[in-house]
């Protein structure tokens, strides 16, 4: 996943007041999303987000991610476009804190916590995953049905029907 948003903040150059910044994807990046999720196209990808230090060297990325793709409608087979957004809202942590942390109690209403990777935070990875999370994997062209009729079902009465046909015989 490093490959396809290659984003990465080295902690040392992180201003103490903060860094607040927009990336936008190239079309290389833009290409890469579409192909690792299985998209027609990535047409615009915008994270725009703020870096925070923290205590005992932590570090808090908070933000959005913008997301226009292009997609196949599956009902109706369509081509499709369509925007999505997701927060980003997490801590970076050094690994050993995290290691240490491991059989501590987590806050399940906290924010996420990832590992400081070599000095470095890698919100290209963190980007990508919340895009995987976001995006429709089975999008639907607005006002598309599918026009579908059971017909075995009036002759089916319940799913044990033919097991209980069974037992009838064999008595």
């Amino acid at each position: 996943m490093d490959a396809i948003l290659d984003w990465k903040h080295d902690t040392r150059a992180i201003p103490e007041a903060g860094l607040s910044t927009t990336r936008e994807a190239t079309a290389d990046e833009r290409a890469a999303v579409a192909t690792a999720m299985e998209l027609l196209a990535c047409n615009r990808l915008v994270a725009r987000y703020d870096i925070s230090a923290e205590a005992a060297g932590r570090f808090r990325l908070t933000g959005t991610v913008d997301v226009t793709v292009r997609q196949t409608c599956v009902v109706t087979l369509e081509e499709i476009e369509r925007r999505y957004s997701a927060p980003l809202d997490l801590e970076f942590w050094p690994a050993e804190m995290l290691a240490a942390d491991a059989d501590g109690d987590i806050d399940p209403l906290g924010a996420d916590r990832e590992p400081i990777e070599e000095g470095r935070l890698n919100v290209g990875r963190i980007v990508y995953e919340e895009l995987v999370s976001v995006v429709d994997p089975f999008p639907r062209r607005d006002g598309a049905k599918v026009d579908w009729e059971d017909k075995e079902g009036a002759a089916r009465t319940h799913p044990f029907a033919q097991l209980a046909r069974l037992k009838r015989t064999e008595d």
